[in-house]
Protein backbone atom coordinates (compact mmCIF):
# COMPACT_ATOMS: atom_id res chain seq x y z
CA UNK A 1 0.00 0.00 0.00
CA UNK A 2 2.70 2.48 1.02
CA UNK A 3 4.76 1.66 -2.06
CA UNK A 4 1.78 2.21 -4.32
CA UNK A 5 1.35 5.64 -2.72
CA UNK A 6 4.99 6.50 -3.43
CA UNK A 7 6.04 7.19 0.14
CA UNK A 8 8.60 4.40 0.55
CA UNK A 9 11.46 3.51 -1.75
CA UNK A 10 11.40 0.65 -4.23
CA UNK A 11 13.88 -0.45 -6.84
CA UNK A 12 11.80 1.54 -9.35
CA UNK A 13 13.62 4.68 -8.17
CA UNK A 14 16.80 3.22 -9.70
CA UNK A 15 15.31 1.42 -12.71
CA UNK A 16 17.48 3.15 -15.32
CA UNK A 17 20.65 2.43 -13.38
CA UNK A 18 19.69 -1.19 -12.61
CA UNK A 19 18.93 -1.66 -16.31
CA UNK A 20 22.35 -0.32 -17.28
CA UNK A 21 24.19 -2.42 -14.69
CA UNK A 22 22.30 -5.62 -15.47
CA UNK A 23 22.86 -5.27 -19.21
CA UNK A 24 26.56 -4.87 -18.52
CA UNK A 25 26.64 -7.92 -16.26
CA UNK A 26 24.80 -10.15 -18.74
CA UNK A 27 27.04 -9.08 -21.60
CA UNK A 28 26.85 -11.48 -24.53
CA UNK A 29 25.42 -14.44 -22.59
CA UNK A 30 22.45 -15.92 -24.44
CA UNK A 31 20.87 -17.74 -21.48
CA UNK A 32 22.16 -16.37 -18.17
CA UNK A 33 21.06 -17.75 -14.84
CA UNK A 34 19.95 -14.96 -12.51
CA UNK A 35 19.33 -15.17 -8.76
CA UNK A 36 17.16 -12.36 -7.48
CA UNK A 37 17.19 -11.98 -3.72
CA UNK A 38 15.89 -9.51 -1.16
CA UNK A 39 13.13 -7.90 -3.21
CA UNK A 40 10.03 -7.14 -1.16
CA UNK A 41 7.69 -7.24 -4.16
CA UNK A 42 7.73 -7.81 -7.92
CA UNK A 43 9.36 -4.48 -8.85
CA UNK A 44 12.91 -5.77 -9.27
CA UNK A 45 11.70 -8.89 -11.08
CA UNK A 46 9.85 -6.66 -13.53
CA UNK A 47 13.01 -4.68 -14.23
CA UNK A 48 14.97 -7.89 -14.83
CA UNK A 49 12.31 -9.22 -17.20
CA UNK A 50 12.25 -6.00 -19.21
CA UNK A 51 16.04 -6.02 -19.52
CA UNK A 52 16.07 -9.61 -20.76
CA UNK A 53 13.31 -8.90 -23.29
CA UNK A 54 15.06 -5.75 -24.50
CA UNK A 55 18.39 -7.46 -25.17
CA UNK A 56 16.84 -10.72 -26.38
CA UNK A 57 18.20 -13.18 -23.84
CA UNK A 58 16.42 -16.23 -22.49
CA UNK A 59 17.30 -15.89 -18.82
CA UNK A 60 16.55 -18.50 -16.19
CA UNK A 61 15.45 -16.49 -13.14
CA UNK A 62 15.28 -17.78 -9.59
CA UNK A 63 13.91 -15.64 -6.77
CA UNK A 64 14.85 -16.29 -3.17
CA UNK A 65 13.39 -14.81 0.02
CA UNK A 66 13.10 -15.77 3.66
CA UNK A 67 9.47 -14.58 3.59
CA UNK A 68 6.66 -16.14 1.62
CA UNK A 69 4.84 -12.87 0.88
CA UNK A 70 7.23 -11.35 -1.70
CA UNK A 71 7.48 -14.72 -3.40
CA UNK A 72 3.70 -14.68 -3.84
CA UNK A 73 3.90 -11.21 -5.40
CA UNK A 74 6.55 -12.45 -7.84
CA UNK A 75 4.69 -15.66 -8.70
CA UNK A 76 1.61 -13.60 -9.52
CA UNK A 77 3.71 -11.28 -11.69
CA UNK A 78 5.27 -14.26 -13.49
CA UNK A 79 1.84 -15.73 -14.18
CA UNK A 80 0.57 -12.45 -15.61
CA UNK A 81 3.56 -12.24 -17.93
CA UNK A 82 3.86 -15.93 -18.89
CA UNK A 83 7.27 -16.21 -17.25
CA UNK A 84 9.00 -19.38 -16.15
CA UNK A 85 10.10 -18.58 -12.62
CA UNK A 86 11.60 -20.64 -9.81
CA UNK A 87 10.85 -19.45 -6.28
CA UNK A 88 12.65 -20.59 -3.14
CA UNK A 89 11.82 -19.69 0.45
CA UNK A 90 15.08 -19.71 2.37
CA UNK A 91 17.55 -17.58 4.30
CA UNK A 92 20.20 -16.33 1.88
CA UNK A 93 22.93 -17.04 4.45
CA UNK A 94 21.90 -20.70 4.56
CA UNK A 95 21.07 -21.15 0.89
CA UNK A 96 23.39 -23.78 -0.58
CA UNK A 97 22.13 -25.02 -3.95
CA UNK A 98 23.92 -27.47 -6.19
CA UNK A 99 23.94 -25.00 -9.09
CA UNK A 100 25.62 -21.60 -9.38
CA UNK A 101 24.42 -18.39 -11.01
CA UNK A 102 25.77 -16.03 -13.62
CA UNK A 103 24.23 -12.99 -11.92
CA UNK A 104 23.07 -12.24 -8.39
CA UNK A 105 20.73 -9.24 -8.49
CA UNK A 106 19.70 -7.26 -5.41
CA UNK A 107 18.66 -3.75 -4.47
CA UNK A 108 19.06 -2.02 -1.08
CA UNK A 109 19.42 -5.43 0.56
CA UNK A 110 22.61 -5.08 2.61
CA UNK A 111 21.06 -2.83 5.24
CA UNK A 112 19.15 -5.82 6.60
CA UNK A 113 22.43 -7.30 7.88
CA UNK A 114 24.72 -6.12 10.66
CA UNK A 115 28.46 -5.85 10.01
CA UNK A 116 29.30 -9.49 10.71
CA UNK A 117 26.34 -10.95 8.85
CA UNK A 118 26.96 -8.56 5.96
CA UNK A 119 30.41 -10.11 5.52
CA UNK A 120 28.75 -13.53 5.45
CA UNK A 121 26.23 -12.25 2.90
CA UNK A 122 28.86 -11.10 0.42
CA UNK A 123 30.86 -14.29 0.97
CA UNK A 124 27.68 -16.26 0.22
CA UNK A 125 27.17 -14.29 -2.98
CA UNK A 126 30.72 -15.24 -4.00
CA UNK A 127 29.95 -18.93 -3.36
CA UNK A 128 26.70 -18.74 -5.33
CA UNK A 129 28.35 -17.21 -8.40
CA UNK A 130 29.62 -19.22 -11.34
CA UNK A 131 33.16 -18.55 -12.56
CA UNK A 132 33.27 -14.91 -13.66
CA UNK A 133 29.73 -14.44 -12.32
CA UNK A 134 28.67 -11.00 -11.15
CA UNK A 135 26.77 -9.31 -8.35
CA UNK A 136 24.60 -6.38 -9.44
CA UNK A 137 23.36 -4.12 -6.68
CA UNK A 138 22.62 -0.55 -5.67
CA UNK A 139 23.12 0.20 -2.00
CA UNK A 140 22.79 3.33 0.09
CA UNK A 141 25.97 4.52 1.83
CA UNK A 142 25.17 6.87 4.69
CA UNK A 143 27.25 9.66 6.26
CA UNK A 144 29.98 8.61 8.67
CA UNK A 145 28.16 10.18 11.63
CA UNK A 146 25.01 8.11 11.10
CA UNK A 147 24.03 5.80 13.96
CA UNK A 148 24.88 2.14 13.43
CA UNK A 149 21.16 1.29 13.40
CA UNK A 150 19.01 3.84 11.61
CA UNK A 151 15.40 4.38 12.68
CA UNK A 152 12.76 7.03 12.17
CA UNK A 153 12.93 9.88 14.69
CA UNK A 154 9.64 10.94 16.30
CA UNK A 155 9.46 13.96 13.99
CA UNK A 156 10.28 11.89 10.90
CA UNK A 157 7.64 9.33 11.86
CA UNK A 158 5.02 12.05 12.28
CA UNK A 159 5.97 13.64 8.95
CA UNK A 160 5.91 10.23 7.28
CA UNK A 161 2.38 9.45 8.46
CA UNK A 162 1.21 12.89 7.35
CA UNK A 163 2.81 12.40 3.93
CA UNK A 164 1.13 9.00 3.53
CA UNK A 165 -2.26 10.49 4.37
CA UNK A 166 -1.71 13.33 1.87
CA UNK A 167 -0.70 10.82 -0.80
CA UNK A 168 -3.81 8.76 -0.11
CA UNK A 169 -5.98 11.84 -0.44
CA UNK A 170 -4.35 12.65 -3.79
CA UNK A 171 -5.31 9.11 -4.85
CA UNK A 172 -8.94 9.76 -3.94
CA UNK A 173 -8.93 8.17 -0.47
CA UNK A 174 -10.22 11.06 1.58
CA UNK A 175 -12.07 9.55 4.52
CA UNK A 176 -13.36 6.42 6.20
CA UNK A 177 -11.72 3.05 6.95
CA UNK A 178 -9.47 3.09 3.86
CA UNK A 179 -7.78 6.29 5.00
CA UNK A 180 -7.48 4.91 8.53
CA UNK A 181 -5.74 1.82 7.12
CA UNK A 182 -3.23 4.02 5.31
CA UNK A 183 -2.55 6.00 8.49
CA UNK A 184 -2.14 2.83 10.56
CA UNK A 185 0.15 1.21 7.97
CA UNK A 186 2.36 4.29 7.83
CA UNK A 187 2.49 4.48 11.62
CA UNK A 188 3.46 0.81 11.97
CA UNK A 189 6.06 1.07 9.22
CA UNK A 190 7.74 4.10 10.78
CA UNK A 191 7.79 2.40 14.20
CA UNK A 192 9.15 -0.94 12.99
CA UNK A 193 11.62 0.06 10.30
CA UNK A 194 15.34 -0.16 10.98
CA UNK A 195 18.45 -0.47 8.87
CA UNK A 196 22.04 -1.39 9.69
CA UNK A 197 23.91 1.59 8.28
CA UNK A 198 26.82 1.33 5.88
CA UNK A 199 28.79 4.44 6.87
CA UNK A 200 31.96 4.25 4.82
CA UNK A 201 32.72 3.77 1.13
CA UNK A 202 35.99 2.07 1.95
CA UNK A 203 34.36 -0.46 4.30
CA UNK A 204 31.66 -1.10 1.74
CA UNK A 205 34.25 -1.79 -0.97
CA UNK A 206 36.30 -4.04 1.34
CA UNK A 207 33.30 -6.35 1.71
CA UNK A 208 33.57 -7.31 -1.96
CA UNK A 209 37.35 -7.29 -2.22
CA UNK A 210 37.79 -9.43 0.89
CA UNK A 211 35.25 -11.92 -0.50
CA UNK A 212 37.33 -12.39 -3.65
CA UNK A 213 35.59 -10.07 -6.08
CA UNK A 214 36.73 -7.23 -8.30
CA UNK A 215 34.70 -4.28 -9.48
CA UNK A 216 33.66 -4.08 -13.10
CA UNK A 217 31.64 -1.00 -12.15
CA UNK A 218 31.63 1.08 -8.99
CA UNK A 219 30.35 4.61 -8.76
CA UNK A 220 28.49 6.66 -6.21
CA UNK A 221 25.50 8.75 -7.14
CA UNK A 222 22.89 10.83 -5.40
CA UNK A 223 19.41 9.34 -5.43
CA UNK A 224 18.07 12.03 -7.73
CA UNK A 225 15.00 12.18 -5.49
CA UNK A 226 14.18 15.39 -3.64
CA UNK A 227 10.80 14.75 -2.11
CA UNK A 228 9.30 16.60 0.84
CA UNK A 229 9.93 13.55 2.98
CA UNK A 230 12.68 12.64 5.39
CA UNK A 231 13.47 9.34 6.99
CA UNK A 232 15.65 6.28 6.67
CA UNK A 233 13.60 4.48 4.00
CA UNK A 234 11.88 7.12 1.93
CA UNK A 235 12.67 8.58 -1.52
CA UNK A 236 14.75 11.48 -0.24
CA UNK A 237 18.27 12.62 -1.07
CA UNK A 238 21.18 10.27 -0.44
CA UNK A 239 24.27 8.69 -1.96
CA UNK A 240 24.09 5.22 -3.46
CA UNK A 241 26.79 2.80 -4.61
CA UNK A 242 26.13 1.39 -8.09
CA UNK A 243 27.94 -1.93 -8.34
CA UNK A 244 28.85 -4.71 -10.71
CA UNK A 245 31.28 -6.95 -8.82
CA UNK A 246 32.82 -9.97 -10.56
CA UNK A 247 33.99 -13.21 -9.01
CA UNK A 248 37.73 -13.11 -9.51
Amino acid sequence: MLKSLGVVSTSAMHEKSITRLLKSAIGDQAAPTILLTGSTDETLLGIARRVCVAIGVDAEITVLDVCRTPLAFMEAYANRNQMDLKTIQADILEFDPSETFDVVLTHAFMGYFDDLRRQRLVARWHTLLADQGKVVTIQRVRPADSPSIVRFSCLEASDFVAAAVCAAERHGISQGPDLMRVEEAASQFSQRFFSHAIRSKSSFERLFLDAGMVFNCLDYRSSGQRENLSGPSVPSGGEYAHVVARKA
